[in-house]
């Protein structure tokens, strides 16, 4: 018998209060605070869930809820915080582009703070209001950062480079390279962030060591920027990857994922989130298509988000196994252009979509937050219809249709001009409406947290909205 399904989430969003950062300028991300009173159960493997720990822990949750940028809010009371202004000279025009929140094994009761500023990573202390780290190590602009659910000083950092790394805040930054020698040559290579090594210069200062880079290449790495941890990119290419043994001494290398596939959408990908062990949702932007194959006939397809199940999970990690073995790689189908995969549900999105996030509510439902530039939709997973199977193309000689799309110029490109496009929209999911007062065109992102009961929503003016639902009150 199946169990009875909780009730939905249906939330009564009420704005709660309004926060004017003008002063800052252009922003561009914002964080919510990810831990509460329970999660220091699952943190650090519930070492840390000691009775003197937990007391300091909730003084800690009752100050701190949001992180925007450089910004600290207090939950409770007139948003007074704190403001830092970095002075870089390696990257004197870059902006901000990243933040999240992580914590360190030696003071777990003072919140840390990773920024990026183009290509330098920046480790703050949130009580202290001061930089405790600056790290470099890639070779182009960091698009996101994770942190660990789990283990909050392992960090996840994604760049233009085409290559993600995995930071240790708990060790200090690397004097000089210690790089792998690639044959003939016996002596250390130092190829440097394009090639997944460390440079001849020091890796920073203060705190945090790069321990793993995910690297990029055709041999099954992303061969164009990567915008998010888990990995996704401007190829439409969604990979897994697995982390390979992490050392103090050495920096570990890994450039074969466990699954690569660039066929669950038509478009670079904007974001990917777990769902369940091997459930994932993935989002793309629009995507530039051909009408019936004529080249002159260009149209913007809607991006999608898409809920899929990765079929190779059991073959990595089967139950009956109760850790993955130490040497885990596939073949060249799955790093390369993997089949394993199947599409349960594929939904459209607004060409406008500025920003997505996903996040797990309280009533164990997965809701995805969708900024647009006047508004935001609330929409339950749980909500998207199956897909409905292709119909398999009997009547029609599948070669020849294909056949029919090639084309040959032997003119070469010299003679290229502009077709104009059109934008074509189809019937739109339908979710939870959260309007925005006095805005017309400058939204940023939006976060839901605190499983539900809170929303975020920053412009790119500096100002934040931050709703909460009333129908647990």
């Amino acid at each position: 018998m199946q169990a009875p399904r909780s009730k939905s989430y249906s939330p009564n969003m009420k704005l709660n209060s309004t926060v004017d950062l003008q002063f800052l300028g252009a922003c561009y991300s914002m964080a919510l605070f990810p831990w509460d009173y329970d999660s220091l159960e699952g943190l650090w493997s519930g070492d840390m869930n000691k009775p003197d720990m937990r007391e300091g822990w909730k003084l800690m949750i009752d100050k701190l809820s949001w992180s925007y940028r450089l910004a600290v809010f207090p939950s409770k009371g007139s948003p007074g915080g704190f403001c830092l202004r970095i002075s870089d000279d390696k990257t004197p025009q870059a902006e901000f582009r990243a933040v999240a929140w992580a914590l360190s094994n030696e003071k777990p009761l003072e919140p840390l703070i990773v920024c990026s500023r183009g290509s330098m990573l920046y480790v703050l202390n949130a009580k202290d209001k001061q930089v405790i780290g600056q790290l470099r190590g890639h070779g182009g602009e960091i698009t996101s950062i994770v942190v660990h659910p789990s283990f909050p000083y392992l960090v996840c950092t994604c760049s233009r480079d085409f290559s993600a790394r995995i930071y240790d805040l708990t060790m200090p930054p690397r004097d000089k390279p210690n790089n792998p020698h690639w044959p003939p040559s016996s002596v250390p290579s130092l190829g440097g962030a394009p090639h997944g090594l460390q440079s001849s210069e020091p890796e920073g200062i203060g705190i945090g060591r790069c321990l793993v880079v995910l690297c990029g290449g055709p041999s099954g790495g992303h061969e164009a920027a990567v915008l998010g941890a888990a990995a996704f990119d401007m190829d439409r290419a969604v990979k897994v990857w697995r982390l390979p043994q992490m050392s103090f001494d050495k920096m570990a290398r890994e450039d074969k994922p466990l699954f690569s596939s660039t066929r669950i959408h038509k478009a670079r990908i904007l974001s990917v989130n777990w769902l369940g062990l091997d459930v994932l949702a993935t989002s793309s932007a629009p995507a530039l298509m051909r009408r019936n194959g004529d080249r002159n006939d260009l149209y913007f397809e809607d991006g999608t988000i898409t809920i899929w199940r990765w079929l190779g999970f059991d073959r990595f990690f089967p139950a009956t196994r109760p850790r993955p073995s130490k040497v885990m790689r596939g073949c060249a189908s799955d790093y390369q252009e993997s089949s394993s995969f199947k599409l349960l549900s594929v939904v459209p999105i607004s060409q406008s979509t500025r920003h997505l996030h996903v996040a797990q509510v309280h009533t164990n439902d997965y809701v995805i937050a969708i900024t647009l530039p006047d508004r935001v939709y609330l929409h339950n997973v749980s909500d998207f219809e199956p897909r409905v199977p292709p119909a398999f193309p009997l009547d029609q000689d599948l070669v020849t249709s294909l056949s029919s799309k090639l084309h040959l110029d032997d003119d070469g490109d010299e003679d290229v001009q502009t077709v104009p496009t059109t934008h074509i929209q189809k019937p739109l999911l339908k979710g939870t409406e959260i309007a925005i007062p006095n805005v017309t065109d400058d939204l940023r992102a939006s976060v839901l947290g605190f499983y539900g009961l809170l929303l975020g929503i920053l412009d790119n003016k500096g100002r934040m909205w931050i709703w909460t639902d009333t129908t647990q009150a």
